[in-house]
């Protein structure tokens, strides 16, 4: 198959539509029904694009249509770049129509994925809002395009905020490690941490009375999620902000190791971007986020 390159091509980009479709369903009728058409219709279109390549691109045998070997390297070379364009374009329709939609941003990538990720279905379904999230750690910047900022160490100066939660740090690990290491000093338990918050584990340290010297620190992660789960297969004992693993104590795969909690002094805090042009679903979605977190934790 071969197009000259003497000339411009205009590429009929509705038949290669239904040609891909054709090539999808493996029949004109579905293909038609698919895309809203008629069988008629799908059939002028493929034809017009078998004219414009100058070659069969499918063969009818009974109800079924197969592509051509031509037709098969048209397709394996088009349908990656059609869906691309397709989804491209959804994604510009719905940042144009930013109404049912929140742009939110985060510095706490575990926390995000931990708690507010798996509540979002639930949200959506309440406000009809969908939202996308970012994780950054960088501060914002006056031209970054976001609805709302969650965060702990990060500001958002002369704009509305919302205190979330104050953060309580508690030490976990397996049922099995910690029924092992029950009745041995705090200072040989084996302890995993993650390079994201490092202070926590000297927070909590210096509450226990131990000097930092004298931890035995056996494993360490880059973030706390990935800390969270070598704790639940046994590595060691976590220092984490209670909120990131109150599921997993509820369901048994972590138990504390003490009953002592240590308050960090710091806050989960959401801010409304003085920017955004929907200050009203902005707001109803931290309302609704400061609710979701005081449930979990009177829960606890």
């Amino acid at each position: 198959m071969s197009i000259s390159h003497s000339r411009s091509v205009d590429i009929p980009f509705t038949a290669v539509r239904a040609f891909l479709a054709v090539g999808r369903y493996g029949n004109f009728t579905r293909a038609g029904s698919a895309l809203g058409v008629t069988q008629g219709a799908v059939s002028r279109h493929v034809a017009t694009l078998e004219a414009f390549a100058g070659t069969r691109l499918f063969v009818r045998r009974g109800a079924t249509t197969e592509l051509t070997p031509a037709g098969m390297q048209l397709f394996d070379a088009l349908k990656d770049a059609m869906s691309t364009i397709e989804i491209t374009m959804q994604l510009l329709v719905q940042k144009g129509a930013r109404h049912d939609r929140l742009k939110v941003r985060t510095s706490m990538p575990s926390f995000a994925m931990t708690v507010v990720v798996p509540s979002l279905g639930a949200y959506s379904a309440k406000y009809g809002v969908q939202i996308d999230l970012i994780t950054s750690l960088a501060p914002p910047g006056p031209s970054d395009d976001f609805d709302v900022l969650i965060t702990r160490d990060l500001s958002l100066a002369g704009t509305e905020s919302w205190e979330l939660v104050r953060e309580e740090l508690v030490c976990v690990g397996s049922p099995s490690l910690v029924a092992l290491h029950k009745r041995q000093a705090k200072s040989g338990w084996p302890m995993v941490a993650a390079r994201s918050r490092p202070e926590m584990l000297a927070l909590w340290a210096v509450a226990a009375n131990i000097t930092p010297d004298r931890l035995n620190v056996v494993a360490t992660h880059d973030h706390l999620f990935l800390a969270v789960t070598a704790a639940i297969g046994g590595t060691g004992f976590l220092v984490t902000p209670k909120l990131l693993v109150l599921d997993q104590l509820r369901a048994g795969n972590l138990q504390l190791a003490d009953e002592e909690s240590v308050n960090t002094g710091a806050s989960y805090v959401a801010y409304v971007n003085s920017h955004s042009t929907h200050t009203q679903s902005a707001q109803d979605f931290c309302r609704w986020l400061k609710g979701l977190l005081r449930e979990r934790l009177v829960g606890s």
